[in-house]
């Protein structure tokens, strides 16, 4: 295993807001996907305190040598459930465990908020999360469920 700096996970501040977005560019632009310049799908990156902090969600960074090299999110939905959201790595830091770090402080974020069961979409393309988010035991859901090249998965808390 390589020796890799200790990242530090905090709540999102509006200080944040131009890294995260640098960070979601970055990941999205070495991903198998096409990246969309002002994509409609991405106004909740502009406006993360609104859509996640005061809608009872919770959005965080994480930090290694006070850079933003990780970020992940989650937004309530009805009942006891939340969306998990926007799970990113800077790809030059990836295949550290950053990611499964981030995964599991928003799992326990969430555990505190009172959320049973997380939810989230991902590309099919995207082995590497896919990946991820098996080995920290979600499961598939019904393909049906979920839109075109989109796998959804779910966890219960």
């Amino acid at each position: 295993m390589k020796m890799c700096a200790a990242l530090t996970i905090r709540r999102y501040e509006p200080a944040d807001a131009e890294a995260v977005w640098e960070l979601h560019e970055r990941a999205l632009r070495n991903s198998p996907l096409t990246f969309v310049e002002n994509a409609p799908a991405d106004e909740d990156l502009t406006a993360i305190s609104e859509r996640y902090l005061d809608a009872g969600g919770e959005f965080l960074v994480g930090l290694v040598d006070s850079s933003i090299v990780a970020s992940g999110g989650f937004q309530p939905r009805a009942g006891e459930t939340a969306e998990l959201r926007r799970m990113r790595v800077d790809p030059a830091h990836q295949g550290n465990g950053y990611g499964g770090e981030m995964l599991d402080a928003l799992e326990d974020r969430a555990r505190e908020a009172g959320i049973r069961r997380l939810v989230l979409s991902t590309n099919e393309q995207l082995k590497a999360a896919r990946s991820l988010y098996e080995s920290h035991g979600y499961t598939e859901l019904d393909s049906a469920a979920t839109e075109a090249e989109m796998v959804g998965y779910e966890k219960r808390l």
